[in-house]
């Protein structure tokens, strides 16, 4: 009976990247495992006790056996990201391992710097010692990526792909966790025209999907109202070399506009800087999204947007949905004033 039990503990074990893979999970009854295996009941609730004190299932009275995503060996979640440093990545990184690690999970950090080579790099070196899923940020998402190959690669060897943010088209089958950019794009800027703007820019990258995004829900906004504004009024920088685009953008928009929209915090708070160190400082409303710190640094204040809840808790939570074998899809954080 002792073998049989244990036999039967790594029977099951072994099926449960196949069970999470294709969405399952609960595990069967136990009815139906000793119906299938041919053995008793009794060796059946041996072989879960087997798996429950490994941490691999979870029994829940009345309910059944669910798999927690754990495995017997290191339960590594590896995550690829633009900065750990700029504003927004301090309390996303702690929102993402403070839930990863409730449920056992320890994290590795992966800095792609929004470059594809970098991307390319660590993707390799990831494939050689897959963790139990990843979770990244894309690099230039707006732009052909010549790395999607070693994402398929990834998930051909059963590692979970989530995006956060920012995501690859491309990759159909990886969900994506994103803010809803059209809908704050239109947000903002609506908040603009009804407090009487009529002259409003904007600062976007070019190579962002979620800067496009932004641009066409302010545009959206404008058109319906008749204020669209010319051509020169909307600024484009590479994030190659983000300074020089954002200057030459500031220099045309300060004397041009009532308004301007910042595609994040940073540019906003570097609009601010230049517009009060002017001579004579024109009236500019300065309006952005993530409403950090920078939103009231110093004599610096402007308008932006804030997460309805916080990505980084939400991401991770879709992540262990996935490690579980819960089906998820691609979800939109909305954003509100």
């Amino acid at each position: 009976m002792a073998i049989k039990y244990k036999w039967l503990a790594g029977r099951l074990r072994e099926q449960l990247p196949d069970y999470t893979a294709n969405g399952i999970h609960r595990l069967p009854t136990e009815a139906a495992i000793s119906q299938r295996y041919k053995v008793s009941r009794q060796t059946v609730r041996q072989a879960l006790s087997v798996l429950e004190q490994e941490g691999l299932i979870e029994k829940r009275q009345g309910s059944g056996s669910y798999i927690t995503g754990r495995s017997r060996g290191e339960d590594r979640i590896d995550l690829l990201l633009s900065s750990d440093s700029a504003y927004l990545y301090p309390m996303l990184l702690h929102d993402i391992k403070k839930t990863l690690a409730a449920q056992g999970f320890s994290t590795t950090v992966h800095i792609t710097e929004n470059t594809f080579s970098t991307e390319h790099t660590l993707l390799q070196k990831i494939l050689h010692q897959p963790p139990r899923a990843l979770l990244v940020e894309g690099v230039k998402t707006a732009r052909t990526n010549p790395n999607l190959d070693l994402y398929r690669k990834l998930q051909k060897k059963k590692c979970p792909v989530l995006f956060l943010q920012e995501s690859y088209p491309e990759l159909t089958n990886c969900p994506c966790v994103t803010m809803d950019d059209f809908g704050g794009g239109i947000l903002l800027t609506r908040h603009l025209l009804a407090t009487g703007h009529t002259r409003i820019g904007a600062i976007f990258p070019a190579d962002m999907r979620s800067g496009l995004l932004r641009c066409q829900g302010m545009l959206h906004a404008l058109r319906d109202t008749d204020a669209l504004p010319e051509d020169s009024l909307i600024c484009w920088y590479f994030s190659d070399d983000p300074d020089y685009g954002i200057q030459k953008a500031m220099q045309k928009l300060i004397s041009s506009c009532t308004a301007i929209v910042c595609y994040n915090d940073t540019i906003a708070y570097a609009l601010c800087r230049a517009v009060s160190d002017l001579p004579q400082p024109p009236e500019i409303t300065v309006a952005s999204f993530d409403h950090s710190y920078l939103c009231h640094f110093g004599h610096t204040e402007f308008l932006s947007l804030t997460p309805a809840e916080a990505p980084g808790s939400r991401a991770a939570g879709v992540l262990l949905h996935q490690l579980q074998g819960i089906l998820v899809s691609s979800t939109e954080i909305s954003w509100k004033l």
